[in-house]
């Protein structure tokens, strides 16, 4: 079984992004999915101070370990994504000895050894006070990551044809495909209209199934 924990908003603002990435795993893997959708609200992960985020789960992702009780291998990645190839493959990277790995310089696509980031990481009841923790450890974290293939976190298609992106990141906000609520900046067209007919597609997969 394979964990994988993805970042969301509260109040149901990402459903269609969620369904969406969350059919596109289970159709490209090749094993068994555990999907946890991640929520700033009164559970576990939740009551968060988040008066600084820049997302409504911004520092969420820092909790994972410790629900995993410090064992195994867990995924993290933020619900504005859309999974195009196996994520067994990524899940089963050699780190080579690295507590986890992520695209250089950027956490929305972690593998993460848990066991590891138990010595790095401050206590869940203590992150859950600080709205700044992810900018406070950046630094710390950034140095200790094994990089992986840039297509596992392909930022909004970069210069890649679909054929080449293997994890898709819808990382513009005013451009995302389901118009988040949640964002309120002035939405405008994504630069890659070929990914956001991908991305349609696989929602209508995804609902057509759900119904």
């Amino acid at each position: 079984m394979i964990r994988i924990f993805v970042g969301t908003s509260t109040n149901g603002e990402d459903s269609v992004a969620e369904k969406t990435l969350a059919y596109s795993l289970r159709k490209h893997c090749s094993q068994n999915l555990e999907i946890v959708f991640m929520r700033n609200d009164a559970t576990y992960m939740g009551s968060f101070n988040s008066s600084s985020w820049a997302t409504p789960f911004t520092n969420l992702r820092w909790t994972i370990p410790e629900y995993c009780n410090f064992s195994g291998r867990a995924i993290y990645m933020d619900v504005d994504q859309l999974n195009l190839r196996d994520i067994s493959e990524l899940h089963g990277i050699d780190l080579e000895g690295k507590p986890f790995g992520a695209r250089e310089g950027k956490f929305c696509v972690m593998v993460l050894d848990c066991e590891k980031m138990q010595s790095i990481l401050d206590p869940v009841s203590t992150i859950k006070k600080h709205p700044n923790y992810g900018v406070s450890i950046y630094n710390k974290i950034r140095s200790l990551a094994h990089h992986i293939d840039p297509r596992w976190n392909c930022l909004d298609g970069e210069d890649r044809p679909a054929s080449d992106i293997w994890h898709l990141h819808f990382t513009s906000m005013p451009s995302q495909p389901w118009r988040p609520g949640w964002f309120k900046g002035e939405p405008r067209p994504h630069k890659r209209p070929d990914l956001v007919s991908l991305w349609e597609r696989y929602r209508d997969e995804a609902l057509g199934e759900s119904t």
